[in-house]
Parts: structure tokens; C-alpha cells; sequence
């Protein structure tokens, strides 16, 4: 991924934060037809690893299983915050003579997916539901499906981990424009788009 040093993360906790906030990647995996992608929810588990392991599953009819279980190199790519930074937000100091452009923050994860037992993907869904429900007033529960419900699901779904070999982090958040122009971007974005106005002005904050 092409990037710049300004770009970079401020921390691992950062670039592991955007990974659990988006939740849902593209998924790519190189195989003997050519690019295969799928787009799946993934959980992280921070501590396994120097850099982590995803984990996550998709349909049993998925041709995608082939290439993951074959342990070929697979990109999972998680989106943060992004949106189109307007030149007519610029003050005229003489002239708004900075391009527009389009500011993002994304996570590349680099590695080779293991396929998981039945069991351990059946921990793997269980997990996945409480994270993702976590915050509901009438949360939703695995036990729901009803008896035998997990049982009969189970053979349709194949669970696996990426052991994440390589991270790339790249916070494109108008850095390398003047400050001016960045400043003024920020408060035209803050309305629409808090998310990405919020993390504008942490990565630019040093520069005030």
C-alpha cells in the first residue's frame, strides 16, 4: 500500500482500534483463476501474536474456502472514517489553490489462514454474536436459534483464523496540506462526518 510517513498511526492501539470498530473487511486471496474475494466479520484477538490473529468464517459453499484452506497469502482490508475534503472549504490566503481530495484511514492484514474444527468455530460464532450485541437493550442471544438451532447451522459454515504476519496502517487525514486549509476542512466535515472531523484533528493536532 503506498503511503507517506505523515500517514502513519499514531499507535498499535490505534490501528488495532479501527480493525474492532469496523468489524467487516474485504478479504482477498490469490488463486489459480485469478483474485477471489469475499467480505466477512472478523473478531481480533489482540494478544495471539505480535501483531494478532482475526478470526472469522463464511458459507460452506463459498469457493473461497478452497484458497484458505489451502494457507494461501490473504489481504483482509478494514475501513475506518473517510469522506471527500472539498478545495471550496479552503480559505482564499490569496487563493484556494489546494486540490481537493479524499481523506481515509484503512488497515491492511497480511498472513495465511488456518481452518478452525467445528468446535473451535462454534466458539468463534458465539463470540462474534456477544461482541456484536453487546450494546443492544434487547440483545440477541445464541441460545435463540432454539434446540439443535447451533447444530444444524454448523455443516453450512467453516470458521478460520489469519495469524496477521504483516500490518500496514495508513490515516491519510490531511497531514501534508497546509494547516489552514486542514483546519478549515475539519470544521466543514464535523457535521456530516464526526468520525473522520475527530480523527482530522488527532492526527493534526501536533501541528497546532
Amino acid at each position: 500500500m503506498y503511503t507517506k510517513p505523515e500517514f502513519a498511526p499514531l499507535s498499535q492501539d490505534e490501528v488495532f482500534g479501527l480493525i474492532e470498530a469496523a468489524a467487516f473487511a474485504t478479504v482477498v486471496t490469490s488463486g489459480p483463476q485469478g483474485l477471489v474475494a469475499s467480505h466477512l466479520p472478523f473478531v481480533l484477538h489482540r494478544q495471539r501474536g505480535e501483531n494478532g490473529t482475526l478470526v472469522s468464517h463464511l458459507a460452506a459453499a463459498n469457493a473461497h474456502n478452497t484458497l484458505l484452506a489451502e494457507g494461501r497469502e490473504t489481504l483482509a482490508i478494514f475501513q475506518g472514517p473517510h469522506g471527500y475534503i472539498s478545495s471550496s472549504w479552503y480559505p482564499r490566503q490569496p487563493e484556494r489553490d489546494s486540490a481537493p481530495t479524499w481523506n481515509f484511514a484503512v488497515v491492511h492484514c497480511h498472513g495465511r489462514p488456518l481452518l478452525l474444527d467445528r468446535r473451535a468455530t462454534a466458539r468463534h460464532l458465539l463470540e462474534l454474536v456477544d461482541i456484536l450485541e453487546a450494546d443492544r437493550a434487547d440483545r440477541w442471544r445464541m441460545r435463540e436459534l432454539g434446540s439443535g438451532g447451533m447444530e444444524r447451522r454448523l455443516p453450512h459454515v467453516v470458521g478460520f483464523e489469519i495469524p496477521i504476519a504483516r500490518l500496514e496502517a495508513k490515516f491519510k487525514m490531511g497531514q501534508d496540506e497546509r494547516l489552514y486549509d486542514t483546519e478549515a476542512a475539519i470544521k466543514a466535515v464535523q457535521q456530516d462526518n464526526p468520525s473522520l472531523a475527530g480523527l482530522m484533528k488527532k492526527h493534526n493536532a501536533h501541528r497546532s
